[in-house]
């Protein structure tokens, strides 16, 4: 099973120093080495790259699709996100709750098709 893990919080994703990061370099290791990692990274913040894009099966054309304006208005963004292959949810849960981050860390199974 694969479950999705989108870490929210206050702070950008790229704050933090030298020890945060050796941190999550550490946490990544022992998710490779458990054989759990399928997919990570960072996002941009949500106020300077974040598109809304509406879509064409709505109805809507690329030109008149896309918002632009930031999208910060929330008091928390997502930060980052982790994909990995678990055989269950508790799994996922375990994982999640080791997650370096600060903020809070939404679990959510993909569905396979």
């Amino acid at each position: 099973m694969r479950f999705l893990m989108l870490m929210w919080a206050d702070a950008d994703a790229a704050s933090g120093d030298e020890s945060d990061f050796g941190t999550w370099a550490e946490f990544d290791e022992q998710v490779k080495a458990a054989g759990a990692f399928v997919l990570n990274g960072a996002l941009t913040p949500a106020a300077a790259e974040a598109r809304l894009v509406q879509t064409a099966i709505a109805g809507h054309a690329i030109g008149d699709a896309v918002e632009r304006r930031p999208f910060a208005a929330g008091k928390r963004q997502i930060q980052a996100f982790y994909i990995m292959d678990l055989p269950s949810m508790d799994a996922a849960l375990e994982w999640a709750n080791k997650l370096p981050t600060y903020g809070f860390v939404e679990v959510r199974e993909l569905l396979q098709f």
